[in-house]
């Protein structure tokens, strides 16, 4: 399977091959890419229509993830006989962070950190924000030349290495600029959910979800991550469904806590069904290096010229933190992604 950066051939070959096996929205969104395109989120609806039990899979939340999730749904489309399950693909919820190789949408939305419930508030950051904030989120454009790593080492041993990463990475609302920024209110793909899950999933008692990601844990590792900890009904379920190798992943601690989480909005959302969204993580590079990418990335983009050296290097640094381009790699995410759909969906 072709790897593919560009949005409109990725959107096109999706759409090629789920209209093979069933029906294709494509919905308006995210305004325009690079080449003036108008972007869209396709959903393919495959599978009994109102099957009582129904999986969704969604990739590209966090837009330049979506390299290996749309690579993995392709995959899966190319290998499929006839779901007796329905099945609901979204494909790149984040279009124009896919086409503009960024992690967050037009309005720099971590999209994963701004589905507030109904009773949070789109302010404030986590404890510690203030502290790394000056050396996360420099006003200046990228460079090769990086104190990040220094500063980030020494503030660890300070604050504790957990504590540093829940500052960065939970979640804040207080500078629309800088990382991990959940927004100042609901963002547009949550009116395209509250119109499209409930439709997409008609009829169904049960939803599991599959939100597929990377860049968190060991390189070409899957981390299944779910709301509710190990020992209730719901993660025993996953168990049994996914085998044995689900159990360390439910059992790992993990680095920090994020607020604005697409899963308990979701079970809010559809409160008539039994909903579980199971984050799909799959291993890049080291923690710290995803960081430092998404710290030269924002750079770049705010304070920088995208036709800079400097800026194209940027971005290709991203891209590869949350894709590498080593066979093995790809093969092995490819692999275990195409089996887990497979297993959630019962396909064979």
């Amino acid at each position: 399977m072709t790897w593919l950066y560009g949005w409109r051939e990725a959107s096109e070959a999706f759409r090629e091959l789920a209209q093979r096996h069933g029906d294709v929205e494509r919905i308006p969104h995210g305004g325009e890419g690079p080449g003036g395109e108008q972007l869209t989120v396709d959903v393919a609806l495959l599978g009994p229509r109102r099957a009582e039990r129904c999986v969704v899979v969604s990739s590209g939340l966090h837009g330049v993830e979506g390299v290996a999730g749309s690579a993995i749904q392709r995959t899966w489309l190319s290998q499929l006989t006839a779901p007796s399950t329905r099945v609901v693909l979204m494909h790149l919820l984040n279009p124009f962070g896919f086409a503009w190789q960024r992690r967050v949408d037009g309005d720099n939305i971590d999209l994963n950190r701004n589905f507030l419930l109904g009773d949070e508030k789109f302010t404030g950051a986590p404890p510690g924000w203030r502290d790394v904030e000056p050396w996360l989120v420099p006003q200046r454009p990228a460079s090769r030349w990086d104190p990040l790593l220094p500063k980030a080492l020494y503030t660890a041993t300070r604050k504790g290495r957990k504590a540093v990463f829940q500052a960065i990475s939970g979640g804040q609302y207080e500078s629309p600029q800088g990382l991990f920024f959940g927004g100042s209110g609901p963002a547009a793909l949550q009116d395209l959910l509250c119109d499209g899950l409930p439709r997409w999933t008609q009829g169904a008692r049960e939803v599991l979800h599959l939100d597929i990601h990377t860049g968190l844990g060991t390189s070409g590792g899957l981390q299944l991550l779910l709301p509710r900890r190990e020992g209730t009904p719901e993660a025993d379920a996953l168990v049994r469904r996914f085998g044995p190798d689900a159990r360390p992943a439910l059992e790992k601690v993990r680095h920090y806590r994020v607020q604005g989480g697409l899963g308990s909005w979701c079970e809010e959302l559809l409160p008539d069904r039994d909903y579980t969204l199971c984050g799909a993580e799959f291993g890049t590079v080291s923690a710290l290096e995803v960081i430092a990418a998404l710290h030269q990335e924002n750079r770049a983009w705010f304070w920088g010229r995208r036709d800079d050296a400097r800026s194209v290097w940027a971005r290709s640094r991203l891209a590869h933190a949350f894709a590498p381009t080593s066979p093995t790699w790809r093969r092995r995410v490819l692999d275990r992604g195409v089996h887990l759909i497979d297993q959630a969906a019962e396909t064979r």
